[in-house]
């Protein structure tokens, strides 16, 4: 995540959903009386786009020592979504509700005793010292064994701190913990008389090459014949585009982009700007094609004010602001900005690859209205995006903001059957922390991606919960490989270089706030310390990067001295 400073529609509810969405409360409320004590911006290649949006496929993920626990991660868990071929989909609350019953109803292992031993007692004194070194801010730390269960080290663990985007850990585990890793998101095109459909279902992955190949489907068919308009329908997640903690104001920073659920290229378009001849306006190219995007303003080429490019909305569109200068000869410069409408973004993007595809270029591209899909609407293609796990990599591997939110507002659609919201989705992660046994005192939360100045979790309530991802068997083990991996790719690539693959974590970074909470493994991979160090306060960001890499390299120190 950047540092700040950088920076109703309603469907309607079947009661069998409302009856298992009240029995998924029944079991987060259950959960809550047994709970226990208890951020932006490897060897492993991308599995996503960054989140700087590209239209290559996503790569496969090479094996590695943390690979072992998500191979054997569960492939068909009781959140598994049925086969995409099927008729039917699952009664998503009544399947989460059970998901959420079982994890309640497993047996949770009694506090550990606290570890002794001249090697354990020479950590804690070698972490006591680097905690001393984080000045002025305060720092949380919490380092656990994930096999036995015990605390090796704790410095206010218990307190709350400001995660900034380590709360993308939260937000993913319950993802595929009430999900499945394999839950895949849909984007479907439909028929209705004269008008083509465009439905989304939240997914966070679709590029331009995936519409364009829907767009491909539809004309190799000849389902585009007589067709006179297209609707989007984007009703899964409710109208809200900005969740709490992020603002409809500002220059349109593509990391602060809206959240829909038929959205494009992670809600974000491209100016790319080449200087011409010195005295005329630059040359400005915006990418995706999509009427929905306009140019106001010019750019000069030659001397002048600084270059500045704004996105806003304005009724229905997305304006891009231009104003500045580029000087002759100048390299071309490209800015990425947000969208304003997701969904009409989407849909106009799609009406030109139609245009473009059935050769009716001399055409103006099918206009492009909001509507809903009816029950006797026709299927005519679907795009299924890569498996939610491999999706998530966005988020935690990259600390894509949009990724998070997407994945949140699913949840919590999924969850209750209403349309996805920061506020559903809240409750939906909410109850998979009770279910866990972990005291809901110990996480307040604005968002998915923890782009707040509200947010706050313990170091040892965010250890807890990666525990889960050590268990063999589990959803959340299927993560690991996702996050990122220090010295290699993702937000660690330049931190502690020399740890051969032997730490993942998820990174944090707002003004004021540091955070690394992750994993460090024993050369063989055999044992595995959770960490968590969140520093809030004043100081120098690159300060307390290198408290947080000490400890970690006091950390793998300590496993290189195990038997």
């Amino acid at each position: 995540m950047l540092p700040l400073s950088l920076e109703a529609r309603t469907v309607a509810r079947p009661l069998p959903q409302i009856a298992s969405f009240f029995l998924a409360l029944i079991a987060a409320h259950a959960g809550l009386a047994v709970a226990g004590p208890s951020d932006a911006p490897s060897s492993l290649a991308a599995v996503l786009p960054r989140p700087v949006p590209t239209d290559s496929p996503a790569q496969s993920v090479p094996t590695d020592r943390f690979n072992s626990l998500a191979a054997a991660a569960p492939t068909d868990s009781p959140a598994q979504p049925v086969p995409a071929d099927s008729p039917h989909e699952p009664d998503w609350p009544t399947t989460i509700a059970a998901r959420l019953a079982t994890l309640r109803a497993h047996p949770r292992p009694l506090p550990a005793a606290e570890a002794q031993g001249a090697r354990l007692l020479a950590l804690r004194q070698q972490l006591a010292a680097v905690v001393r070194r984080a000045g002025g801010a305060r720092i949380g730390v919490h380092v656990r064994d994930l096999d036995s269960g015990r605390a090796l080290f704790d410095h206010r663990g218990d307190e709350h701190y400001n995660p900034a985007s380590n709360q993308k850990l939260v937000t993913a585990i319950a993802a595929v913990e009430l999900l499945g890793p394999d839950y895949r998101f849909a984007t479907r095109v439909l028929r209705v008389d004269d008008a083509l459909i465009l439905v989304g279902e939240g997914d966070p992955s679709l590029q331009l090459a995936d519409l364009h190949a829907l767009a491909s489907e539809i004309v190799a068919a000849g389902a585009h014949l007589g067709i006179r308009r297209i609707l989007v329908d984007d009703s899964a997640f409710s109208p809200e585009r900005y969740g709490p903690g992020y603002s409809a104001q500002g220059d349109g920073a593509s990391y602060t982009a809206p959240s829909g659920a038929l959205s494009l290229a992670f809600n974000t378009a491209v100016a790319t700007i080449r200087p011409t001849t010195p005295g005329q306006p630059a040359s400005v190219d915006l990418t995706p094609a999509s009427a929905h995007l306009r140019l106001q303003g010019e750019i000069r080429t030659g001397r002048g004010r600084e270059l500045r490019v704004v996105s806003r909305d304005a009724d229905d569109l997305t304006v891009f602001e231009l104003d500045g200068a580029l000087p002759a000869g100048h390299a071309p410069v490209t800015v990425r900005r947000r969208v304003a409408d997701p969904a009409l973004f989407t849909g106009h993007a799609f009406a030109e690859l139609l245009r473009q595809l059935a050769d009716n270029t001399n055409d103006a591209p099918l206009p492009v209205l909001r509507g809903h899909a009816p029950t006797h609407a026709r299927d005519l293609a679907v795009h299924h995006s890569a498996p939610l796990v491999q999706v998530l990599a966005s988020s935690l591997k990259f600390s894509n903001n949009f990724t998070s939110e997407q994945v949140l507002r699913t949840v919590g659609w999924r969850m209750s059957g209403a349309p996805g919201s920061w506020h559903t989705g809240r409750i939906a992660v909410l109850a998979l922390w009770s279910a866990l046994g972990l005291d809901p005192a110990d996480l307040e939360f604005e968002n998915g991606a923890g782009l707040s100045r509200h947010g706050r979790v313990s170091p040892r309530a965010l250890v807890a919960l990666l525990a889960r991802t050590r268990e063999e068997g589990s959803p959340a083990a299927a993560l690991m490989p996702t996050l990122a991996s220090a010295g290699g790719e993702g937000t660690l690539r330049r931190r502690l270089t020399a740890s051969d693959g032997r730490v993942r974590g998820k990174t944090g970074t707002i003004s004021g706030v540091s955070a690394l909470s992750g994993v460090a493994a024993s050369a063989d991979g055999r044992a595995a310390l959770g960490f968590s160090v969140l520093i809030n306060g004043d100081g120098p960001a690159t300060h307390h990067r290198r408290v947080q890499d000490r400890v970690v390299l006091a950390l793998l120190a300590h496993l290189d001295r195990l038997p």
